[in-house]
């Protein structure tokens, strides 16, 4: 009987965690790496990146200029990806677009290698994915 309890229980934390998953967080940033990835990212893998954005990715928001891969670590995959990767689009749990992004080829890869990388063009929808817009107290200490 004890154990039967524990099972029951167990199962209804697993339930009420996937209901929760940060994978369908209605704040995008939850559904990202955590911070200490974007760091080594921002500035491990970042080369040839403007500061201004590195900081930007830093804080947790994206802008227009940033890499698909700069989004995808701060908010993970998208829920729907049309137009052979040039749209992305983020939906709540309920189907609730939250926001739409549009890709473009850069004029001027980053690096060599990086000829194919598409950078952020614009954003339709919450441009902060959920989270409160950032104040003009946050700065970057990098």
């Amino acid at each position: 009987m004890h154990v039967t309890r524990l099972i029951m229980l167990g199962l209804a934390i697993l339930a009420i965690s996937a209901c929760t998953s940060r994978h369908t967080s209605a704040v995008l940033v939850e559904r990202g790496v955590e911070q200490y990835e974007r760091e080594y990212f921002a500035t491990k893998e970042s080369m040839g990146i403007e500061k201004r954005l590195k900081d930007i990715f830093r804080q947790g928001y994206i802008e227009e200029g940033m890499t698909q891969e700069m989004v995808n670590l701060l908010w993970g995959p998208p829920d729907r990806e049309l137009q052979d990767g040039y749209l992305w689009e983020y939906y709540t749990r309920e189907g609730q677009l939250i926001t739409r992004l549009k890709w473009k080829k850069p004029e001027q890869a980053r690096l060599e290698g990086y000829e194919e990388e598409l950078v952020l063009q614009s954003i339709e929808g919450d441009r902060y994915g959920g989270s409160p817009p950032p104040s003009a107290s946050i700065q970057s200490n990098y």
